[in-house]
Formats: structure tokens, C-alpha cells, sequence
């Protein structure tokens, strides 16, 4: 290869570098990870070539475009009576978390000789300190659409847009549904760079699950879901259906068998299991990736599943947390029409 054309390559990859590295710890706008179109479009390309042989479960490809059009949707989710974007703007809590970012570019610098970029260990820190929003990995939706021979998904709270994204990448029809009116924007801006590349037929409503007249959707032969882990996080428009005034958190999972919250389940899950169900045809499934304890509610309010999958869960960016005293996985309960 000519020296000249080496010589361009390593200007153009120094230029990348300096761009990735200009944020420093006193800008005051939210450390995004600002993908640009170009990478949100080629994240999807790779993946949709990748769901043409067999791509794992555990693979992050899909998470960029899902990130270029929720991402800021996403940090404005409530989790401990806090965002990610309030703590953010609270400048006690902003400036320990970036004295412990400060720290975390440190130890990369003397642990592995290399300069970490500020927003990454911004990200690093605010994932450690506050915690994350987590969002279901594509690759993980393309594969239960695979094991159960999907050609169009319902998908009635459909989140961040991890599994509009999943169907796309294998051409299926998808039907999702979302409370959040605010999220309209992001799945705009993730559909307009998909649609050149997919023949997936994509229809969305922002409108809550419970209020849907299911009956005038377009049809759909597969129903998969991750809903709300009961009040854990506030999203965006979220109802309380307990009807308590402020909602108040479980501060984990585990804990949301501390507070019945009857209203979520009566008003809301309840009825939208029930109306998806109806217009299911015999023979198909339904799936929800719910933790154990929601489960065993749906199941006394409803009835229980016909069969279980596994869902793994990923560490939180920058974790050192052992992987014996976390859990790794989840279920995904599957419900066969009779």
C-alpha cells in the first residue's frame, strides 16, 4: 500500500480519536453517547447481516441504533425517585460522581496505559453511582422471533424500541404500542434510517396499552413484551394506578413483593395480556420477560405460562460486582393459545 495512503488513514483515524476525546469534565450538557446516523445505520446493517446465520443472545449489535433514537427518552426514566438526567443537573450528586469519573480515568491510565475518554468514564461512573435503564438487547428479541417462527410481533409497551429494531432486522411485521407519547421523536429517527433497509411493515401507537382496541390492529401471529417491572422505574406519561398521588420506588426487584400495587395489575397488565391474547391464533404464543415475582401475580390474576425461556442479563458498564453474587438471568414467560 502507497506511504501516502497510510499516512491519510492515520490522520483521518487521529482525527476520529481527537473528536470522541474533545468532552471535558466541566461541560455542563449530558454525556450522551451521541451516535451519529452513519453509525446508527451501519450498527443496524451489521446486525441484520448477522441475524442472517445465527447471532448470540448476549451480542450488542442493534443497541447503537436503538441508543441514536431513545437515548434521551431514556435517561429522563425515574429510577430511585431519580433521572439520570435529574441527578445530572444536581450539582452535589454531579460533583461526586464526576470525582469518582475522575478516579475511574486514573486506574485506566495505570492498569492498562491507556487514556479512557471522558465520556466514557462518565457513562462508567453514572452507571456505578446511579445506576442504569437498562433496554433489552436486540439480538435476545431476534432470536425468540426465530424459535417461534414469528412473520409479525405485537409488542403492547414497547419500550426504547430494542424489538421494533429485532424485527426489522428479519423482515417481520411489527405492531408496538407505548404510553410514552415523548419516545414518537426517537422511533421516528430510528425507522427513517431503517426503512431504506428493511421489508419489515412497522405500526406504532402512543397510547396506553388499556385504552387500545386491540380488534383494529393489524394482524399479528406472535405477542412479545417486556413490561413495566411494576413502578421499579417511571417512565415518561407513566400512570399510578394506585391512585396514591407520587408513586412511590422499590429500590430493586426483589422488593416488589413488598407493595401489592393491585392497580398496575387490575387496570393496566391484566387487561392488556387478556385483550393481546384474544385476537392471538390458536396455536401462537405470547411472551412476557417479567421478573419471578410479577410473574407469580400475572399467574394468581390470570394463569400461569406453558413454557419458560431464559433471558441473560447484562453487567452494568464498568461493573467489578462477581458474577456468583448477581443474577445472571431471568425468564421469559410463554403463554400457548388454546
Amino acid at each position: 500500500m502507497p506511504t501516502r495512503k497510510i499516512l491519510s488513514r492515520n490522520k483521518k483515524r487521529k482525527r476520529l480519536t481527537n473528536k470522541k476525546d474533545k468532552r471535558k469534565f466541566t461541560d455542563k450538557d449530558y454525556p450522551y453517547k451521541n451516535h451519529s446516523k452513519d453509525k446508527a445505520r451501519n450498527d443496524f446493517l451489521k446486525f441484520k447481516k448477522a441475524a442472517e446465520k445465527q447471532v448470540s443472545s448476549r451480542s450488542l449489535l442493534g443497541i447503537a441504533t436503538v441508543d441514536y433514537g431513545t437515548e434521551r427518552a431514556r435517561v429522563k426514566t425515574k429510577y430511585r425517585n431519580k433521572s439520570l438526567y435529574e441527578r445530572w443537573n444536581d450539582p452535589v450528586a454531579k460533583k461526586k460522581m464526576i470525582k469518582f469519573a475522575k478516579r475511574l480515568k486514573n486506574q485506566d491510565l495505570k492498569k492498562m496505559g491507556r487514556k479512557s475518554s471522558v465520556t466514557n468514564v462518565l457513562l462508567r461512573a453514572i452507571s456505578l453511582s446511579w445506576g442504569t435503564i437498562n433496554t433489552m438487547r436486540p439480538a435476545a428479541a431476534l432470536n425468540i422471533y426465530k424459535k417461534y417462527g414469528a412473520t409479525s410481533v405485537l409488542d403492547f409497551t414497547a419500550g426504547w424500541g430494542s424489538r421494533m429494531v429485532a424485527a426489522a432486522a428479519l423482515d417481520i411485521n411489527y405492531i408496538g404500542i407505548d404510553a410514552n407519547k415523548n419516545l414518537s421523536e426517537g422511533y421516528n429517527k430510528i425507522q427513517k434510517i431503517i426503512k431504506p433497509h428493511t421489508k419489515s411493515k412497522i405500526h406504532m401507537t402512543f397510547d396506553k396499552a388499556e385504552n387500545v382496541d386491540f380488534s383494529k390492529l393489524p394482524k399479528y401471529d406472535f405477542v412479545f413484551t417486556s413490561p413495566p417491572y411494576e413502578y421499579l422505574e417511571v417512565y415518561e406519561n407513566m400512570q399510578n394506578y394506585e391512585n396514591t398521588g407520587k408513586i412511590k420506588q422499590p429500590y430493586s426487584s426483589k422488593l416488589i413483593k413488598s407493595r401489592e400495587a393491585d392497580g398496575f395489575y387490575d387496570d393496566f397488565i391484566i387487561p392488556a395480556i387478556k385483550n393481546a391474547y384474544k385476537y392471538l391464533p390458536k396455536g401462537k404464543y405470547m411472551c412476557l420477560n417479567v421478573p419471578d415475582l410479577m410473574y407469580a401475580k400475572i399467574k394468581k390474576k390470570w394463569k400461569a405460562c406453558d413454557k419458560k425461556e431464559k433471558y441473560y442479563i447484562t453487567v452494568r458498564i464498568g461493573s467489578n460486582v462477581s458474577k456468583s453474587s448477581r443474577n445472571d438471568s431471568e425468564y421469559i414467560y410463554c403463554w400457548k393459545k388454546k
